[in-house]
């Protein structure tokens, strides 16, 4: 493995860990108010609208809140998981195709986009915020496809000679 190869998959495994950190710290956050989101300006507002587009009585306003912000614990903890496994395959058996890293980006950059409503509505740093996890997103799943090259040795086409005279002109 190149050196170039092995730096884009270790800096893809940090950017994971950031995300993993960044969506974690988020929702621990929420848990700790006593309004978990909604109390914040725009943000409880854009649940408080979701909740009655999908027609949720009020009474089940506060436990929607709770479920996102189960929710964003779950990406997480998804992303911390699928770096740990990464690492502990890499370790264990030598090399790991990292599927479950790709699948944990692609529900990262998901929830980024379900989560980026408020900032749509409101613009400003909310928005900011969706656009830079969904880079790190994209720029994290580029490193690892760099780093990781091709799975399987035989995946390579193999260089193919055409047959004598398949080239000739009349």
């Amino acid at each position: 493995m190149s050196v170039l190869r092995y730096l884009a998959r270790i800096s893809a495994y940090l950017i994971a860990s950031l995300l993993a950190a960044v969506w974690s710290v988020g929702a621990l956050e929420s848990f700790l108010h006593p309004l978990l989101d909604l109390g914040k300006p725009h943000v409880g507002d854009a649940i408080i609208r979701v909740a009655h587009l999908v027609a949720l009585p009020s009474e089940y306003i506060l436990p929607f809140a709770k479920v996102l912000a189960g929710l964003k614990f779950m990406v997480g903890m998804f992303l911390f998981t699928a770096v740990a496994g990464s690492l502990y395959g890499k370790a264990r058996f030598g090399s790991c195709d990292d599927a479950a890293l790709d699948v944990a980006l692609f529900s990262a950059s998901v929830a980024a986009l379900a989560s980026a409503l408020p900032g749509l509505l409101h613009g400003g740093e909310l928005l900011q915020a969706t656009v830079g996890e969904l880079m790190l997103c994209v720029m994290a799943n580029w490193l690892a496809i760099y780093g990781r090259g091709y799975l399987i040795g035989n995946e390579r086409p193999r260089p193919v000679r055409p047959a004598f005279g398949y080239a000739t002109s009349n």
